[in-house]
């Protein structure tokens, strides 16, 4: 009897091992199932993401490519319209000593000058006094002025900022009388 009850002990316990085993076995299975399927949602996520970074990549490189070209079109018209200017209008390079403002005309006091190639000036050129030497010219109000915001751009000014300003003016004429005035940079 003791041999009965050992032997059906021992085929509950093997088959109590089995049931737990296989039912252990199935909850994981279901688990992986689950992580994969969370994992292969995921994965498809990113790749939609990835394709949109993509597709916002290459229209950022086209817009990139119509900049680059824009700017090569207004680099050439720009040289252009400085080659026009040249051969059509007079300039004059002259020191602005004194501004002031007088009613609808602003008096400039300027020292006509122009660079003169010096090997020993700090800038490889000096600047020197023209035979047309210091006047007093009067602008209308209709003459845009142009002053360096910083080296590499100007930006058109009013009268009051000329009167606090001092520095090379490149004065543009036409039939004797000044049209344009811009700042030249002076490094």
């Amino acid at each position: 009897m003791k041999k009965k009850n050992a032997f059906f002990i021992l085929f509950y316990l093997i088959l109590l091992l089995m049931i737990i085993g296989c039912s252990g076995k199935n909850v994981d299975l279901n688990n992986y199932e689950n992580d994969i399927s969370k994992l292969e949602s995921e994965i498809l996520e990113l790749n939609q993401a990835m394709e949109k970074q993509q597709f916002l990549n290459d229209e950022l490189k086209m817009e990139m490519n119509t900049l680059e070209e824009s700017y090569t079109v207004l680099q050439n018209n720009f040289y252009a319209l400085n080659e026009l200017i040249d051969l059509t209008i007079e300039s004059k390079t002259a020191m602005l000593n004194n501004a002031e403002i007088k009613g609808d005309i602003l008096n400039l006091n300027i020292t006509f000058t122009e660079k003169v190639s010096d090997k020993n000036a700090p800038n490889g050129f000096r600047l020197e006094e023209t035979e047309e030497g210091t006047k007093t010219l009067n602008i209308s109000k209709n003459v845009p002025v142009y002053l360096l915001k910083d080296p590499s751009s100007i930006i058109q000014v009013d009268w009051e900022k000329v009167v606090t300003h001092r520095g090379l003016l490149q004065l543009y004429e036409k039939n004797g009388e000044v049209v344009f005035i811009s700042e030249i940079y002076l490094p």
